[in-house]
């Protein structure tokens, strides 16, 4: 999954990339998350990817308010 990807999936679905993403770079271990070390440049790609999912989360979420609203 690419940044300029993201429009593409669901709520939930991103929903579950972010936490896995903020589970792994918290060191917290999983059964669904691989056992690979990560570099430091794969951390500062998860940390953007994080960031791009609250700001299209948060998007969605005030755009569904809105209409609510206005409808």
């Amino acid at each position: 999954m690419r940044i300029d990807e993201l429009h593409k999936f669901s709520d939930g679905t991103l929903n579950d990339v972010r936490n896995a993403l903020d589970d792994h770079l918290k060191g917290i271990r999983m059964q669904y998350l691989s056992t690979t070390v990560w570099r430091r440049g794969d951390k500062t790609k998860a940390a953007a990817m994080i960031q791009a999912i609250d700001k299209m989360l948060k998007t969605r979420r005030i755009m569904r308010s809105l209409e609510r609203f206005v409808g």
